[in-house]
């Protein structure tokens, strides 16, 4: 199973921006339509996930665990999608994310999930039961910094060791919490699904691309995990 982001604009679809306090409620995915992915989310997929770990669902700034930028005071569903209000503390980072949604920089929230209970239908893919792991504020839905792949199919290798890098010392300290394995476990399935990408066979197109860099990852997993 691979590790999916779903988006929702910001725009007209913000519930309520509290500036003075820095609460921010909107949705960070809504129902019943298809995306570019041809995934349709049905309501209820969010339930048992907000149940069981929607005290642990943190607001990241462009999927980055190492940016986590608020928590959830709500988390729920209604007609129309998950619904969740995030207070934001007044750091440098959680007041220059609130100027940018201000000044429509940042245009939309993203979740961060893993699909459970999904099934092919004719032309696209029903999700019916989801892991949600974070919420993301991302600038737009083909976010870069989600990604670590870029258009030619090339691997950004400094990115991955980095966040690799990072599991490392967070696993060196040991006494993790409960809240921490659950961010440390969004982040490695996020890895993974990068790592299953960058090693598919990439269509070329106009020029050859180098494939060496999937063989330096690989070694780099092996003596590193």
């Amino acid at each position: 199973m691979n590790f999916i982001y779903k988006s929702a604009p910001i725009g007209d679809e913000i519930i309520d921006l509290d500036e003075k306090n820095n609460i921010v409620k909107g949705y960070g995915s809504y129902f019943d339509n298809k995306d570019s992915d041809m995934d349709i989310i049905r309501r209820g997929a969010y339930q048992k996930t907000i149940q069981e770990n929607g005290q642990r669902v943190k607001y990241l700034y462009q999927h980055d665990m190492m940016q986590p930028i608020g928590k959830m005071n709500e988390l729920y569903e209604d007609e129309k999608g998950l619904v969740f209000t995030a207070e934001i503390p007044k750091t440098q980072l959680g007041n220059d994310v609130i100027e940018l949604m201000k000044a429509g920089v940042i245009t939309e929230n993203s979740v961060g999930i893993m699909p459970i209970v999904k099934e092919m239908m004719n032309d696209y893919r029903e999700i019916r039961e989801v892991k949600l792991y974070e919420i993301s504020a991302v600038t737009m839905a083909a976010n870069d910094q989600a990604k670590i792949l870029d258009v030619k199919g090339m691997v950004d290798i400094d990115k991955v060791y980095k966040r690799y890098d990072n599991i490392c010392k967070l696993l060196r300290k040991g006494n993790i919490s409960d809240d921490m394995g659950y961010a440390l476990e969004s982040e490695i399935l996020k890895l993974k699904t990068y790592f299953i990408n960058a090693t598919q066979p990439v269509e070329e197109t106009t020029e050859p691309v180098e494939k060496s860099h999937e063989v330096d990852i690989y070694k780099y997993l092996i003596n590193k995990l």
